[in-house]
């Protein structure tokens, strides 16, 4: 497995150079570059396509790899129109991650009620395989995050099986629902042969630290290469120090 810095709330106030940067410093090998927020990194969907190629070259001569175009765009709306905006705007990601030799897309669902579940999880479906089937041809993989009301393991389940699709798949989110009884198991028999990338956060936590070493221990078990992003919330005055020491942790609980 490989590590990423996603930029949420630790790098959410820095450049693209200084978010580089600090993945050097701390021993990440990728950026995760989170969009739809107006971060200072500059890499947006609609971003004007004669600023790719001074942004994706301040990247490749720093070394450090892009695991992901994270956007935030949703496909639970009623309206058709919103929803097809939508994928218009991730088709476009997905052209900028082929032009910056990025393999992932992640994109969200993202809520649904008791009324309306059937709707959204076709709706999600819907555009998934839209989606995938428009990146297949960059062998570039397509990934809802197991965020929102898709946290639940039978929705998130139900999209990817009405996708069928290989290049797409979850990002888990290190929500383990289901996992009361403190043994992923029965949430990783399910989801793991579908997760293409991982969100973390405060794996420390006492109440998730067992959970995360056993998820770490099952990734290394099924022979996942994919990223491991951290998407920590630390907004102190030490990130450097932070940053690394999570990097630690994570590759202590996969050794």
């Amino acid at each position: 497995m490989k590590f990423a810095l996603n930029t949420y709330q630790t790098a959410q106030d820095w450049t693209l150079r200084e978010t580089l940067d600090m993945c050097q410093k701390t021993g990440y090998e990728a950026v995760e570059l989170l969009m739809d927020f107006n971060q200072p990194h500059g890499v947006e969907w609609n971003t004007p396509r004669e600023q790719w190629k001074p942004l994706n070259m301040t990247i490749r001569r720093s070394g450090i790899a892009v695991s992901s175009l994270t956007s935030c765009q949703v496909f639970h709306s009623a309206e058709a129109s919103d929803r097809a905006q939508s994928v218009e705007r991730v088709k476009r990601v997905i052209e900028m991650a082929n032009y910056m030799e990025c393999a992932h897309v992640r994109v969200l669902g993202d809520r649904f009620n008791d009324e309306n579940r059937a709707d959204v999880v076709g709706w999600v479906a819907d555009a998934l395989r839209e989606l995938g089937e428009f990146a297949a041809p960059s062998n570039t993989t397509v990934s809802i995050e197991m965020h929102g009301s898709f946290t639940d393991p039978d929705a998130a389940m139900e999209v990817i099986e009405a996708v069928d699709l290989p290049n797409v798949g979850f990002v888990f989110n290190s929500q383990f629902v289901g996992c009361g009884d403190g043994e992923i198991e029965p949430l990783f028999s399910r989801v793991a042969p579908h997760i293409t990338a991982v969100h973390t956060h405060r794996a420390e936590a006492p109440e998730t630290f067992d959970l995360y070493r056993q998820m770490f221990q099952w990734l290394k078990g099924a022979g996942f290469d994919g990223y491991i992003s951290n998407e920590c919330a630390y907004r102190g005055p030490d990130p450097e120090k932070v940053l690394a020491l999570y990097l630690a942790l994570f590759k202590a609980m996969a050794a």
